[in-house]
């Protein structure tokens, strides 16, 4: 599963790879994030603030009828 992600980012620019032989002599990939892929971060970051903020707004506004002491509504009723 996180491989895919690595190579699509890879493929993006947002990070880049480089094969190295390990002590025990395998060969491992390591990755390393880029420029581009710390500004797309950062973008990425304010985005979920952004939507955080506003979820916790609303949030705030509202109160649960388990907490508020008031039983919801029953169609019909």
């Amino acid at each position: 599963m996180l491989y895919p992600v690595l190579h699509r980012l890879e493929r993006l620019g947002h990070i880049a790879a480089r094969w190295e032989v390990s002590e025990s002599g395998r060969r491992r990939k390591y990755y390393r994030i880029t420029r581009q892929g710390r500004a797309q971060l950062s973008s990425q970051r304010r985005q979920w603030q952004l939507v955080d903020a506003t979820l916790r707004t609303i949030w705030a506004g509202t109160s649960s009828p388990m907490t508020s002491g008031i039983a919801p509504a029953l169609p019909g009723h």
